[in-house]
């Protein structure tokens, strides 16, 4: 069970060190505790000390029996239920949650080319949902393009629940251009 506070000490605590030995030394009323050899009262500098820090103290001990307990698991050192052991000892990661994620598709020559043709692809972990037919953007200007790409955005978000394309971004060169009349098409061999 823990110690009881005493209430004279932590008063002393909210003073200085000067006005605690006038109020509680050899003129007060005689509670500083001069144990030491030089009788300045390092007891009661401890005392005092501790009374001021006591509530981070305390903090950081609640949160670093916490962060004990949960790495333990509050089972002592056996692993985790949902952490599965292989025969080597190592422990097995958990599946990740199947989100679905939108994959932006641009066709274009090299990253400062304008966009030929613009395509998205919806994927659940390793699997790939749905793939978007390509759109040609050809005589868009780049704000068309963007306005464009907020709307297949939108279209996305209504229909699998995506809200944002992925940071990677996938480029593929024109010249592999799926669209039938692609105007690229005739320069292609057949």
């Amino acid at each position: 069970m823990a110690r009881k506070v005493n209430k004279k000490c932590q008063h002393c605590a909210t003073l200085s060190a000067e006005a605690a030995i006038a109020l509680h030394g050899v003129d007060g009323d005689n509670c500083w505790n001069p144990d030491d050899v030089r009788q300045l009262g390092y007891n009661c500098h401890r005392r005092r000390h501790h009374y001021r820090h006591r509530e981070d103290d305390n903090r950081t001990r609640r949160r670093l029996r916490k962060l004990t307990k949960q790495a333990e698991g509050g089972q002592g050192n056996a692993p985790h239920p949902a952490m599965p052991l292989t025969q080597e000892g190592a422990i097995v990661a958990p599946p990740p949650p199947l989100m679905r994620a939108a994959v932006l598709v641009l066709y274009r020559n090299h990253k400062d080319a304008p966009v030929h043709a613009v395509a998205a692809e919806i994927w659940q972990g390793d699997r790939q949902l749905i793939e978007m037919r390509p759109v040609h953007c050809m005589g868009m200007r780049g704000d068309q393009v963007t306005t464009y790409l907020h709307q297949i955005l939108a279209n996305l978000r209504e229909n699998y629940g995506v809200s944002r394309f992925e940071d990677v971004v996938k480029e593929i060169p024109v010249h592999q251009c799926p669209i039938e009349d692609c105007p690229l098409q005739a320069n292609k061999p057949i």
